[in-house]
């Protein structure tokens, strides 16, 4: 009975001291570091940005934190920046004097920016440039005033990343793209709002990428998926779906010679040499050039100077959108979309809900499924524009559905 009492007796000691000895050795979690909006604000932020140890937290309170220059961080690891809220803490670049981006962020891991808006910066407002998962929650992105050519390219401008999740965000005012991801692999774009925007949401050079539950208007065009020759990596897998894109039909504002620059005022959904789009159970109501552009970036330029590029769209699956168009195409347009225009005209033909160049690999690359949509075909390869076509039952056949994007976001 002795010796049983004293192995019980040492068991219990054992678990105690096991259990003291994990308690003492836990890492304690990285206390917040706190920005108030004072006139230190600027420094104690660029402070904090480099000095910002892995797993702790930046806390900006509500107000307006002014900068003159770029805000950066580079080669860390589980951070989060957090506002007070989109419409209570803002970062404002309107003096910046040095620096091409509001915020930047390049070489980490796990990133979170939350609650808060920037404004008004020099170049792109909120860059992660070589990162893996990115998530930016309820974020803005804004340039004050009526939209114009001087404003920065981007609002969120993820590029070289990997698992990026983009949530009930709202960007205003790009030159470019409001939200923009590029050549990027895993993508969410969801709940997010962009308008007055020349692109509201483009997916360039990506793959494997999910846009949905968005509400994009009063852009140039509402949702562009590009893939374009001399970058880094092709884009294929993205699916649009679900997303309310109404009233986009905003004049192209891009300054010239961006690709962006010859998107048509009136744009519902731009699909440019991608591989592999689906496009299904989107609402496009009073785009007023097309609701749907299926096109070949041979179009608009024919020398792509990549030899590996392949300009041809295929495995496009269009299918169960919703389709309103009443008023006439904006008059003032890019001067390539001018003859494209004036090609409409000369046929008689009103503005499609959807509209391909027909520089396509083959007939079944694009497949539709619409009821009661109108549709051209420009065939533009026949340069005497003899050749279009409005019967879209050439393009009657299905693909099979593309795959979920799924990953854990930070």
């Amino acid at each position: 009975m002795r010796i049983k009492s004293t192995i019980v007796w040492l068991s219990l000691i054992g678990i105690l001291g096991f259990s003291s000895c994990t308690e003492d050795d836990a890492t304690p979690k990285p206390e917040d570091i706190n920005i108030s909006a004072s006139e230190t604000a600027a420094e104690d932020a660029q402070l904090a940005f480099i000095e910002v140890e892995d797993g702790q937290t930046i806390v900006f309170g509500e107000g307006v934190f002014n900068f003159t220059n770029t805000l950066s961080m580079d080669g860390k690891k589980e951070i989060t920046i957090i506002g007070a809220g989109k419409d209570k803490t803002f970062l404002d670049f309107n003096g910046q004097i040095a620096g091409g981006d509001g915020v930047l962020i390049t070489n980490s891991t796990k990133i979170r920016v939350e609650g808060l808006t920037i404004r008004d910066s020099k170049g792109d407002a909120l860059k992660t440039r070589d990162c893996n998962t990115v998530s930016f929650v309820s974020v803005g992105t804004v340039w004050s005033g009526e939209p114009r050519m001087e404003n920065g390219a981007y609002g969120l401008y993820p590029v070289l990343c990997t698992e990026v999740y983009i949530d009930d965000c709202y960007a205003y005012g790009a030159s470019d793209a409001g939200i923009y991801v590029g050549q990027s692999d895993k993508v969410i774009v969801k709940n997010s709002v962009a308008e007055g925007n020349v692109a509201g949401i483009e997916i360039e050079n990506t793959t494997n990428a999910d846009v949905f539950d968005n509400e994009a208007f009063d852009n140039t065009g509402a949702i562009l998926v590009f893939d374009l020759p001399g970058l880094t990596k092709y884009g294929s897998s993205v699916r649009v779906f679900n997303n309310n894109c109404h009233d986009n039909n905003r004049k192209n504002f891009a300054p010239e010679g961006n690709i962006v620059a010859n998107v048509p005022a009136g744009t519902g959904c731009m699909v440019l040499s991608t591989k592999d789009v689906e496009i299904f159970e989107n609402t496009f109501d009073e785009n007023n050039f097309a609701s749907v552009i299926v096109a070949n970036y041979l179009l608009i330029n024919q020398q792509a100077n990549d030899p590996l590029y392949n300009p041809f769209p295929s495995g496009i699956y269009i299918h169960d959108n919703s389709y309103t168009m009443s008023a006439n195409i904006t008059a003032e347009q890019p001067a390539l979309i001018q003859q494209l225009v004036g090609v409409l005209g000369l046929y008689q033909l009103s503005q499609p809900h959807i509209f391909i160049d027909g520089i396509i690999p083959g007939v079944e690359s694009i497949c539709i499924q619409e009821s009661n949509s109108s549709f051209v075909n420009l065939n533009a390869l026949d340069q005497t524009f003899q050749s279009v076509k409005t019967d879209i039952s050439a393009h009657d056949c299905t693909k099979d559905p593309l795959s979920e994007v799924e990953f854990s976001p930070f």
